[in-house]
């Protein structure tokens, strides 16, 4: 039965098709897109991290102290790159392996 024959209440216009089935909420839908903007956002996060590191690493000044903060900075954020970057492409392994529409 659909969401407008229980409540009566139509489905909202405007909002993205992908993201209802028939007149019901498609979670799936909504929650791959979720993903996608997760992914970015934390690739972008990451990112920004390498850069704050290396300037970090470049502005030490031979400060022993410094460097060895921004160099765990850049580590840290190099490994973070690969876990979001390894995450996404699992994401796409399972898409074929099991045959349904993550991202």
């Amino acid at each position: 039965m659909y969401l407008t024959q229980i409540t009566g209440i139509a489905k909202p216009a405007g909002l993205n098709p992908d993201l209802f089935v028939g007149d019901i909420l498609n979670v799936g839908g909504l929650v791959s897109r979720i993903l996608i903007y997760a992914i970015i956002a934390a690739g972008l996060f990451f990112f920004v991290r390498l850069l704050s590191g290396g300037y970090k690493f470049l502005t030490s000044s031979g400060d022993s102290a410094k460097i060895a903060g921004a160099t765990k900075e850049l580590t840290n954020a190099a490994i973070g790159l690969v876990v979001v970057i390894t995450s996404f492409f699992l994401a796409q392994i399972l898409e074929v392996i099991f045959g349904i529409n993550i991202l």
